[in-house]
């Protein structure tokens, strides 16, 4: 029987279900000893979501709604806390994880084992212990390809929508898809695929639209993304880092070509699709985070491949999934932060004196911070006049002229204003930041 078209979960076999069980708390023992990346472009509008400010309007961000409006809901439901973020950036990975160990169940436990340690490093190398929408991408990447692959249309436009709201440049998948059933005049199917992949982006517009802020979903989603780009964007990895982006491509792509019309129901070309349009998603600012989503597929593609008869195929197949394994585990080792802090969050103990002086403000006072960090989170403060973008993103203060509004109401008597030490006269002085009561 293929190994994809069997239902039985991987814990439902007792040999396959141990080693998922060790397998996924390895997972866990890594994921929770790494330090974990709290980006505050994210965690810090969908804290203002959860205390009531709406996105788009009173929060000006140009991404799809997916990653802040989880995180609120999350903020919303357990309090804005550490162990919150932490859990957010485990779920998605852990989920991918366990699919991977799904596709893989009736392989050999060396192949099973490799494939789980690629997974791993491959994932975590790649900076994907973080708040971010690629990470949360990664437990959608193989029901995607499945979906694809047993012409399930519905589905896969469904699940592809989904990716959509979370990462607006997932909506490429959705085109390559398209284009390829119109090439094969499979018009009815191409509606259909369009259709529901459709459907998540319009829900949103008609849930923003009942709360009054749909135009603005659509100029911050659509207009802004592709008209106002920032000054740092870049499309230029290191040879290094292409190479060990690229390698990861290689026992998928050469799977795909060996493998037999039919031989699974989700053929390793469709893997292979998915994976190369996750990973170009971090056109145009390259880095490796926003390629994470990728590994997913490339992990199934790597164990069918480890799986393949032959004299010198297995062996040289396996010399090369354990090099790859090794050396990026060898970078991992040297190069990550073993703490289990969350960077931008908790990790400076000078930011942590400033969230806790600031904390014995009244709860109303109005914050208006000029730091990276995710300091309005975790103060419990809201910005002047309810309103909100990122002050280092300077180059979106012209849109709706937030950056002016903004100016206008953090001037107003009352307002404390935080920023490095030396920004401004007066005060108070904590550590290397300072802070002003206007």
């Amino acid at each position: 029987m293929s190994p994809l078209r069997s239902r039985t979960l991987p814990w439902k076999e007792p040999r396959a279900g141990v080693f998922a069980l060790a397998a996924l708390g390895a997972h866990l023992a890594l994921a929770l000893t790494l330090r974990v990346t709290v980006w505050p472009e994210v965690t810090t509008p969908g804290y203002l979501w959860s205390r009531g400010l709406l996105l788009y309007r009173d929060i000006k961000f140009p991404h799809t709604p997916g990653t802040m409006g989880t995180l609120a809901l999350a903020f919303l439901l357990f309090g804005v806390h550490t162990w919150v973020v932490r859990a957010y950036a485990l779920a998605g990975p852990l989920v991918a994880h366990c699919f991977v160990l799904r596709h893989g169940r009736s392989f050999s436990l060396p192949i099973r084992a490799l494939v789980s340690a690629f997974f791993l490093v491959t994932f975590f190398v790649s900076d994907g212990n973080a708040v971010w929408p690629t990470v949360v991408l990664s437990a959608l990447a193989i029901p995607i390809a499945t979906a694809l692959g047993r012409e399930r249309f519905a589905l896969a436009g469904l699940l592809i929508g989904m990716a959509i709201l979370f990462k607006q440049t997932t909506a490429y998948l959705l085109l390559l898809a398209l284009a390829v059933l119109l090439a094969r005049k499979r018009f009815r199917e191409a509606a259909i695929l369009f259709l529901a992949g459709s459907l998540p982006y319009a829900l949103a517009v008609v849930a923003f639209g009942l709360l009054g802020a749909a135009p603005e979903m659509l100029r911050w989603t659509i207009v802004v993304p592709f008209t106002i780009l920032p000054p740092v964007v870049v499309f230029k990895p290191g040879f290094f880092t292409l190479m060990m982006l690229l390698a990861g491509f290689v026992p998928t792509a050469l799977e795909a070509f060996l493998e037999r019309k039919g031989e699974y129901e989700t053929s390793a070309g469709w893997l292979l699709v998915v994976a190369a349009v996750f990973a170009a998603i971090c056109y145009p600012r390259f880095d490796m985070l926003q390629t994470v989503a990728s590994v997913p597929p490339l992990a199934i593609g790597t164990a069918r491949l480890l799986r393949r008869s032959g004299r010198w195929l297995p062996a040289a197949a396996f010399a090369f999934v354990t090099a790859l394994t090794v050396s990026r585990g060898a970078v991992l080792m040297g190069g990550g932060w073993f703490d289990g802090k969350a960077l931008f969050w908790n990790e400076d103990p000078a930011f942590n004196e400033l969230v806790t002086r600031l904390r014995r403000l009244p709860p109303d006072t109005p914050l208006h911070s000029m730091l990276w960090g995710n300091l309005l989170p975790r103060t419990g403060l809201l910005p002047p006049g309810r309103l909100y973008v990122h002050p280092w993103f300077d180059w979106l203060f012209p849109v709706d002229r937030i950056g002016e509004r903004i100016e206008q109401a953090a001037a107003r008597p009352g307002t404390v204003v935080v920023g490095y030490r030396g920004f401004a006269s007066g005060g108070e002085i904590v550590g290397p930041y300072q802070f002003v009561k206007r």
